[in-house]
């Protein structure tokens, strides 16, 4: 049964995040998928209340360029907020709505010309994904678009011998350490263990597979893009939860993910409009 009242909110991953400004794309948007975002809202009356799921720094300098005056940012956690806050190169005035967006989103019924997000599914349980996608539907307004990243699982987990002989040669940078995030944490076989990212476990098994020198070093500097004590719901196969998420939204677009991203093949971006 969908139930607000049955809900518990998950553990406060996002607290962890204190070096964002470390995180590149996928795990942040990338220039193209902000491409189509703009071509989408330049049609759009400036004066349409707009929603951000998240703190996502880059929706929100494109709302600002773009003029939109009523911007509303979703985010539970207000401390993320203000430190990503240093990472715009605007700040324009926005209203914050604090809370856990299950709650949140359904005191704005039929509000939003649109909704952005990026990546937001995984913090969301299995089990409370269709309430979620309900509350993302209720709030948009008629012919509101609901424009989502998404990561999914429409083919098998990347083997982990693959990818290690993949990282024995890879240098050690900044991409370097962001694709391995992606990689290892979000698409290998560490997800069959329980379809879930647990970021200790992951690195905990992965530094007792570890013995080259050069995999230790990328998996202890990986930690700044994906620290330890971090939970998502990634992991199951698309075909399980594509219902939940058309329960209450019907596609209009899908754009997939480009070939030399790390989520080629699992990330798509989804433009999606109440039923």
């Amino acid at each position: 049964m969908l139930s607000r009242q049955t809900y518990r909110e998950p553990n406060p991953t996002w607290q962890r995040m204190a070096d964002w400004d470390l995180v590149l794309p996928p795990s942040r948007p990338a220039a193209w998928q902000l491409a189509h975002i703009q071509r989408y809202l330049a049609k759009l009356n400036r004066r349409i209340p707009i929603a951000v799921l998240g703190s996502t720094p880059e929706f929100r300098d494109l709302l600002a360029e773009l003029g939109f005056q009523r911007i509303y940012v979703f985010e539970k956690n207000r401390t993320f907020y203000e430190h990503i806050g240093s990472l715009r190169c605007y700040h324009n005035r926005e209203t914050l709505v604090e809370g856990d967006w299950l709650r949140t989103l359904s005191r704005y019924r039929g509000r939003f010309g649109a909704i952005l997000s990026d990546l937001t599914s995984g913090n969301i349980p299995y089990e409370h994904r269709e309430l979620f996608y309900l509350s993302v539907s209720s709030a948009l307004a008629p012919r509101g678009c609901f424009i989502d990243k998404l990561l999914t699982h429409p083919i098998p987990h990347e083997r982990l011998e693959v990818l290690e002989a993949r990282y024995k040669s890879a240098p050690l940078n900044l991409a370097t350490f962001n694709r391995f995030s992606c990689e290892f944490l979000f698409c290998s076989e560490l997800l069959d263990l329980k379809s879930e990212v647990d970021s200790t476990l992951f690195y905990s098994l992965l530094a007792e597979r570890f013995t080259d020198p050069r995999l230790k070093f990328i998996l202890k500097a990986a930690q700044k893009i994906t620290p330890k004590d971090c939970r998502w719901w990634y992991g199951r196969p698309w075909r399980g939860l594509r219902p939940s998420y058309f329960a209450y939204l019907k596609g209009v677009a899908t754009i997939a993910d480009v070939p030399e991203s790390p989520y080629a093949g699992r990330g798509r971006l989804l433009f999606s409009e109440r039923r």
